[in-house]
């Protein structure tokens, strides 16, 4: 296999994307270290600081959302690997030192390395008298069954707890409103996700996994992790979004009267035009069943290196929800400038 990328040392994957995004938006980020991310403009003291840690290679998620209305602080893994607890504690005292001692707040994708090394740090700074509270951040279908939601993995409905949950920081809302309304939106949220083809490793040059050119796969995990279901033949734009919009709507229990916050988010190789396709036959469906799409979303947001696919997220949203949406945000790659 012959992995085509423009890359230098595989080794130096991570260390030199970080670099080449801080660069590129100095005015929004700074580095401490060499791979902790902050803002440039730091939120005011005694605000809750939101850190969130993750393995490089989903470029822009998370990294390129550090800035206003979103998170404070990213602690940078290497190539799908989530940072361990040493550095995600450093991250997080520098959150605390930021805030005015003011409790930080940690967003943690449902991964068992993400949970494990976010845990250890947590307890690593609360024995060093840091607040610390963290969230839990799931939402794939997929992953495990209606019943078992807090066992599904983090994927890109990650993005509506990580606005509304940055949207009640930069308020000035203490850390148990910004815990429960985080909960509370993370609860509501559904993702599947479907792919057309795998990338390569960058590190390694090798496949996730392997489909044939006619075939699609709905439901593996980000990183290729195998789903419920095995390959079938690739059908058309509007019988996929039938199929996997059913699906979210049962699991979620979206009914008539509902506004939900959706997101299409290409998993890196997937054209604009084939998802504003989707999201055609997308608004026909939710239209006809009484639901009500609210400022979607449709974009790379967190991508699989060059995956063929795509996410399709809903949630359901309150007026509430909806305000802090809709609530002021600048970052490199997720802003709102107006309503």
């Amino acid at each position: 296999m012959i992995m085509k990328k423009f890359i230098n040392k595989p080794e130096d994957l991570a260390k030199e994307l970080i670099l080449g995004l801080v660069k590129a938006y100095s005015n929004y980020l700074k580095l401490i270290g060499e791979d902790i991310i902050i803002r440039v403009k730091p939120k005011e003291k005694g605000k809750v600081q939101i850190v969130f840690a993750q393995g490089s290679g989903h470029e822009p998620g998370l990294f390129g959302f550090v800035g206003y209305g979103m998170h404070d602080v990213a602690v940078p893994g290497n190539i799908f690997t989530c940072a361990g607890g040493s550095r995600i504690y450093e991250g997080i005292k520098i959150a605390w030192e930021m805030s005015g001692n003011t409790p930080v707040l940690v967003l943690i994708a449902n991964h068992e390395g993400d949970v494990l090394n976010g845990n250890m740090a947590i307890d690593m700074a609360r024995d060093e008298g840091i607040e610390v509270e963290s969230v839990l951040l799931y939402d794939d279908i997929a992953s495990a069954s209606k019943g078992q939601e807090e066992n599904r993995r983090g994927m890109a409905g990650m993005v509506f707890g990580l606005k509304i949950a940055g949207a009640l920081a930069e308020q000035g809302a203490d850390i148990g409103t910004i815990i429960e309304k985080t909960k509370n939106v993370n609860a509501t949220t559904r993702t599947i996700l479907v792919a057309m083809s795998s990338c390569t490793m960058p590190t390694t040059g090798q496949s996730l996994f392997s489909i044939a050119d006619d075939e699609f796969i709905i439901g593996p995990g980000q990183h290729g992790e195998p789903g419920p279901e095995g390959p079938s033949k690739i059908v058309t734009a509007n019988e996929v979004i039938d199929d996997v919009a059913g699906r979210l709507i049962e699991d979620g229990e979206f009914k008539r009267g509902d506004d939900l916050l959706v997101i299409i988010n290409g998993c890196g190789a997937t054209t604009l035009m084939e998802m504003f396709i989707m999201y055609n036959r997308l608004e026909e469906l939710l239209l006809s069943k009484g639901i009500k799409p609210y400022k979607p979303r449709i974009g790379n947001y967190i991508t699989t290196q060059e995956m063929a696919g795509f996410q399709l997220t809903m949630c359901r949203a309150d007026e509430e929800t909806k305000k802090l949406w809709d609530a002021p945000a600048d970052t490199p790659y997720f802003s709102i400038t107006g309503v």
